[in-house]
């Protein structure tokens, strides 16, 4: 059984001086949420560099945040120790009102391991492992979509998609309770890459990319829980008119011109359902949202939120994978959005902790909504 590692630091308050003026109104402008980013990547005690941050809401009222490759490990001056090993994910504990609960994965802070690992990992002569989805809690478990990766080619790139998993982690401990195989390598959608629950459907989206599909798609299926079998299903698809049982008719969604970033959100925010994504290609830093009336679209209301820098100040980086947080709402009504940044060079992230680390936004809703 794995262990679960938890550790708290202390919170980090933040002060708020408001003040009169005459002065015109500003337009609505972008952000980065400098507390939030601090908080979010400490520099001990926790998970100091990551990508990811995929927020699940638990029924407290608190966030995990599922993470992709991450560190361990003290940071000092900005740098990390080159022995510091990176594990495959983990999840990153946020409490409401924005504190850092704690950290959660395998093994010791010395040895640390990931949180959860694919069954093929014990008997294949590949490397096998997960990067998150998304998720859900129900009752005392966390249902996580996983998808399954192996090192099948040579070098940074040389990443294989294996299949879409289902993972039941105990929240009691956070131990994994079973793990299911639901597609394998032959689906050419990457579903579970965002949850979203309305009524008493489960609606579960996924990406469709590759040879044949350019730009890359939005695809949507849902279902109900199953308290029989402790899970979703059956799965319905949207094949652009209703619903089939049939997973090959699940058709892209309409009215969206841009290609959707393989992790990306989807949540319903008043009477309409907003999609915060960033554009799919490299060295692309521009991030948009769109709206719909329903949750499988027609998406309508492009608007280009904010163009990341990173990679134009230095061409070894990029940035990806924008995401949204709705819960984090503030009381300026501004959405808190994050995006990853990675580096061509392995060594940038123990030289420049920076440069592994999610940088979190703040963008005005009415940047958003009609």
């Amino acid at each position: 059984m794995m262990k679960i590692l938890k550790f708290l630091t202390l919170p980090t308050l933040l002060a708020a001086v408001s003040c009169g003026s005459n002065s015109p109104a500003k337009a609505p402008s972008v952000h980065v949420d400098t507390r939030f980013t601090t908080l979010y990547s400490p520099d001990s005690n926790g998970v100091t560099g990551s990508d990811g941050a995929i927020s699940i809401v638990l029924d407290d009222g608190s966030s995990l945040f599922m993470t992709g490759d991450c560190f361990l490990g003290e940071v000092v001056g900005g740098k990390r120790d080159f022995s510091y090993e990176m594990i495959n994910n983990s999840l990153i504990h946020i409490s409401a009102d924005s504190k850092y609960l704690g950290a959660y994965y395998g093994g010791t802070p010395e040895a640390p391991q990931s949180l959860c690992t694919p069954l093929e990992a014990a008997t294949s002569q590949y490397v096998y492992w997960y990067w998150p989805g998304h998720g859900f809690q129900h009752g005392n478990t966390l249902h996580l979509f996983m998808t399954k990766f192996y090192q099948g080619g040579e070098g940074q790139w040389g990443f294989r998609f294996d299949g879409t998993d289902a993972v039941k982690i105990d929240m009691t401990d956070y131990s994994v309770r079973s793990i299911e195989e639901i597609y394998d390598d032959r689906c050419p959608i990457h579903w579970g890459h965002c949850v979203m629950k309305q009524g008493g459907w489960y609606y579960v989206y996924g990406t469709r990319s590759g040879a044949g599909y350019d730009p890359a798609q939005l695809c949507v299926s849902r279902a109900k829980f199953d308290e029989a079998a402790d899970g979703l299903g059956p799965y319905e698809y949207f094949d652009g008119t209703g619903w089939s049982a049939d997973p090959a008719s699940a058709a892209a969604c309409q009215g969206l011109d841009v290609p959707v970033s393989e992790q990306f959100s989807v949540f319903k925010h008043g009477d309409v359902y907003v999609l915060v994504t960033q554009r799919r290609a490299q060295q692309a830093g521009d991030i948009y949202s769109y709206i719909a009336d329903t949750p499988v679209g027609p998406w309508r209301n492009k608007q280009l939120l904010y163009v990341t820098t990173e990679q134009d100040n230095d061409r070894e980086l990029f940035t990806y994978n924008a995401m949204a947080h709705p819960q984090f709402i503030n009381e300026a009504n501004e959405l808190l959005i994050c995006y990853n940044i990675n580096s061509y060079n392995l060594q940038k992230p123990y030289l420049d902790v920076l440069t592994y680390r999610p940088v979190f936004l703040r963008v005005p809703m009415s940047m958003i909504l009609e």
